[in-house]
């Protein structure tokens, strides 16, 4: 079994963020731990932007199993008065050849409707001394380039299959590297390690990377629509699950449910003490679609007592919701699991404790931002990112920890007094902010 990590992240002209990098504490000799990575910083510094563009490498390399578009262009990704954005991401790759370095580039901008690319290249490098870097394969407006060979150098048939699935590409809004049309030319061009290196990243890691974010989660607060996060054997993928009454899914989708609940359970009354989910089936129905479907509901469980699901608080809420993904991450060294405000309603301390078990004892990655610092007490300073307020260098770590220092403290002290190699904080000041509120109360009472 292949297994693919994340190593490095390079943000340019995202968003805030002029630039922007983030290293992982892995290596090939750390494979089978856990990387638990937080982001840390003040609002709009950029927490979220790493979260977009995990979206936006999610969108791009689901292309070799599924149609997938790049998102939206309102939400205006591309920095404001910059034609273009470009995301760097690096891979520690160990396959049955071999263990090796990929990287994977993408230069993007933003038409009337949605993003799209302009540039990609794949490139990668075996992990022995004085191997260099190969392409294995690259894309501009003007050229594609499958290993050393350009468009020039290939066949006719090949040139017009490239340039075809290349008009496609930009037409869906999709990547052309990990295009699925693309498939039959590149087993043909590529070598057998090559392709496996590709297949690696469009397979092997995609079907284990889950990207929550704001857009996942907001229905779960806004409409009460749940979102089950799901991470099973053979189901990956996310369900929607309305809080306000009795639901009513085709029968597959139910059963993928109650497969979900009954792994959720495992670990839930461990999580919150005594509490499990209960599925409460009323009827199976004929569905508008002809399909047939089950009405039923969740319940959640205390001892004797059971109450409908929506009654429990939105922190648990939001722990059930991502909890497959959660185990996942504990045992799979393929998981790489990215949430957005994961201490979103969550109790302080129990939110340090699922981190520190994951951390000690799990497989994947899971990488997350938050606002809350009790986390700063429990993960290592080299699992800690902070944003700053220099959109040129807008991610760092904190510089004079030692091991009895607590980087809650020191981040604190970062804030207040300064000391580290950028500012972490845009000042406000108490005095300024009363007499704003005594301003704005005394022009509009």
């Amino acid at each position: 079994m292949a297994i693919i990590k994340i190593k490095k992240i390079i943000l340019h002209n995202l968003r805030n963020v002029r630039h922007g990098e983030i290293s992982i504490a892995v290596n090939f000799e750390s494979f089978l731990q856990a990387n638990v990575v937080g982001l840390y910083g003040q609002n709009g510094s950029g927490k979220t932007t790493i979260v977009d563009a995990f979206s936006i490498l999610k969108a791009l390399i689901s292309g070799w199993i599924a149609e997938v578009k790049l998102p939206v262009q309102e939400k205006c990704l591309v920095m404001a008065g910059e034609g273009k954005a470009s995301i760097d991401f690096e891979f520690l790759v160990e396959n049955q050849f071999g263990t090796f370095f990929v990287n994977y580039y993408v230069e993007l901008q933003e038409d009337e409707h949605r993003l799209y690319t302009v540039h990609e290249r794949l490139t990668y490098r075996e992990n022995d001394k004085g191997k260099r870097t190969k392409i294995l394969m690259a894309v501009t407006d003007d050229d594609v380039q499958i290993r050393n060979a350009k468009l020039t150098d290939l066949n006719e048939k090949a040139r017009i299959q490239l340039l075809v699935v290349q008009q496609l590409a930009k037409r869906q809004y999709m990547s052309f590297i990990f295009h699925k049309d693309l498939k039959p030319l590149l087993q043909e061009q590529l070598s057998e390690l090559e392709m496996e290196l590709l297949q690696n990243i469009a397979i092997d890691f995609t079907q284990d990377f889950h990207v929550v974010n704001n857009q996942n989660i907001a229905p779960l607060f806004e409409e009460r629509i749940m979102p089950f996060s799901i991470h099973l054997e053979r189901t990956r993928g996310l369900i929607p699950y309305d809080l306000k009454g009795p639901a009513v899914l085709p029968e597959e989708t139910f059963y993928v449910l109650c497969e979900v609940v009954e792994q959720s359970n495992q670990v839930l009354s461990a999580i919150i003490p005594g509490l499990t989910i209960k599925i409460n089936v009323i009827t199976k129905q004929m569905m508008d679609s002809g399909a047939k479907g089950v009405r039923f509901e969740f319940l959640s469980k205390r001892g004797k007592r059971e109450l409908p699901l929506r009654t429990e608080s939105e922190g648990i809420l939001k722990i059930i919701s991502v909890l497959s993904l959660l185990i996942a991450v504990y045992n799979n060294p393929n998981a790489c699991v990215v949430i957005d405000e994961l201490d979103s309603g969550v109790f302080e301390y129990l939110l340090g404790e699922l981190l520190t078990v994951i951390d000690e004892d799990g497989k994947g990655q899971l990488i997350f931002t938050s606002h809350n610092l009790r986390v700063l007490e429990v993960l290592a300073i080299k699992n800690l990112w902070f944003t700053t307020t220099n959109e040129d260098h807008r991610y760092m770590q904190l510089k004079g920890i030692k091991e009895v220092n607590n980087a809650r403290d020191v981040y604190l002290r970062a804030i207040q007094l300064g000391g580290q190699d950028e500012e972490v904080y845009k000042e406000t000041k108490s005095f300024k902010m009363k007499r704003a509120f005594r301003k704005a109360g005394v022009q509009h009472d």
